[in-house]
């Protein structure tokens, strides 16, 4: 037989599963706008029945199981290896358009018409060697181009120490997000262990790995605890126990605390695309002039020591007006370092006196222009590599550049469509719809309400079986 107060006991539990839901409810739309918050609803299950002889099974009522977040582990995977593909190319996307920016071509202004402009001083010089006008001219040309491949090399040197700086800041990121990591997998754990599901500290830590994923290429894998493990390469970064393998920066190479060095692929993340344009895009600075191309501070020094030897070779053979030969034209400002862009001055001796300016190829002869000449036309010679000419290297390496910058650009645009459209699906699967929540709200409400009102007619029928039974007849 059926206890009399069976039908409290399911209306009791009613209550206390709308209730729940409500509340579950009321915390989806109190985190509509957090970010990397995923929706979470109840599961709500039938209570174990009863068998009674003489009526059969009969139902117990509903309780809550568990709350869970609606979450696609697929969609997340999915992200985390995109967005590691974009901030790659927005890396190299941003930082190229920088050193585009300091080169400055194709421009009026830029070092292929300061070239030029130098040139075409020197074949003005072997048609009026005598002009002190057009010596001076020259001699301002000359301080020009000097001073244009300083700037540019010191520009390129200073973009390479902003992003030295950048590199640190981004691994002193990775090593935060890996030591927040590792605390929330000893909450996680406590909570498995509890066999309790701790959705918002896996919500938070789901955030912190998107944000790893922006940084560098990592594989993780959750344990049958709840922890978050780890690697990068054959690498812990996080393991478990809140075990965290932290990262250094020395000359320009990220290690592992225990000096290994820390494995980066192409195209993961910002921190290789900042590895990439620090090594091959603006190169490794030396005083001591380049010894191979690995960016474009190699590429400025380069055609500064080619324009260096040739002008002072030719020079040197020349006669000024006051037959004075044996001069270079360009000299070291340190002799101690090597030739480079900031390296290099127009010879005192000539500042000093123009007349020493080696036009003429012969002495006692002031109106032979023919040395200048010889220096004009190195315009023309193929000095690098035996195959340009400094002025279509320089046009070449310019050419590259702005193809890398051309793909950069198609890449991060083509990247940053494909990372929206999955976080849009990410969004749908788990994000907040405050209509969606206002439905179910309602719902709750109306079915905690009928629980109520269940109960209050099971209380009105016990309050008649107790005081009025037996009444009648007295």
């Amino acid at each position: 037989m059926i206890s009399t107060f069976f039908g409290l006991e399911i209306a009791r539990r009613a209550l206390f599963v709308n209730r729940a839901l409500i509340d579950v409810t009321s915390h989806n739309v109190a985190n509509a706008n957090t970010e990397g918050y995923s929706r979470q609803e109840g599961l709500v299950v039938n209570t174990p029945p009863i068998s009674l002889p003489s009526i059969g099974i009969v139902g117990t009522g509903a309780q809550l199981s568990y709350i869970r977040r609606v979450r696609s582990e697929f969609l997340d995977i999915q992200y985390r290896d995109e967005n590691r593909i974009k901030n790659y190319w927005d890396e190299l996307k941003s930082s190229l358009e920088e050193v585009e920016y300091i080169l400055g071509e194709p421009s009026n202004n830029g070092l292929s018409s300061i070239m030029d402009s130098f040139w075409n001083s020197w074949q003005e010089l072997s048609t009026n060697p005598e002009s002190m006008s057009v010596r001076g001219s020259l001699k301002e040309q000359a301080q020009s181009l000097i001073s244009f491949l300083a700037h540019i090399r010191s520009e390129l040197v200073l973009q390479r120490e902003q992003l030295s700086k950048d590199l640190e800041i981004q691994v002193d990121t990775i090593n935060d997000i890996a030591t927040q990591i590792g605390a929330l997998n000893e909450e996680i754990k406590r909570a498995y262990i509890r066999g309790q599901s701790p959705n918002d500290l896996l919500d938070k830590r789901d955030l912190l790995l998107d944000k790893l994923s922006g940084l560098i290429n990592f594989d993780v894998r959750i344990n049958e605890v709840g922890e978050a493990v780890i690697n990068i390469r054959d690498h812990l970064l996080v393991g478990i126990n809140n075990t965290v393998y932290r990262m250094t920066v020395s000359s320009g190479k990220i290690l592992w605390e225990d000096g290994a060095d820390v494995y980066l692929g192409n195209e993961q993340g910002k921190v290789p695309g900042i590895i990439y344009i620090l090594n091959n895009i603006i190169g490794t600075v030396s005083d001591t002039s380049y010894q191979y191309e690995t960016g474009y501070l190699s590429v400025i020094d380069r055609l500064t020591t080619v324009i260096y030897e040739r002008v002072n070779e030719l020079h040197r053979s020349g006669y000024g007006l006051d037959n004075s030969t044996g001069i270079d034209f360009f000299t070291l400002v340190d002799a101690g370092k090597g030739i480079n862009a900031n390296n290099i001055k127009i010879n005192d001796l000539i500042l000093q006196d123009l007349n020493k300016i080696a036009s003429a190829s012969s002495l006692d002869a002031p109106g032979d222009g023919s040395n200048a000449l010889k220096i004009a036309r190195i315009k023309g010679e193929f000095l690098v590599d035996g195959s340009f000419t400094v002025g279509d290297y320089w046009k070449n390496q310019v050419s590259m550049l702005g193809i890398i910058s051309q793909r950069a650009n198609l890449i991060s645009e083509n990247q940053k469509v494909l990372v929206d459209a999955i976080s849009s699906r990410r969004e749908e699967v788990s994000g907040v719809s405050i209509d969606e929540e206002v439905i179910n709200m309602i719902k709750y409400q109306q079915a905690f309400s009928a629980a109520s009102r269940i109960l209050t007619t099971l209380d009105e029928m016990l309050s008649i079986l107790i005081e009025r039974t037996g009444v009648v007849g007295r």
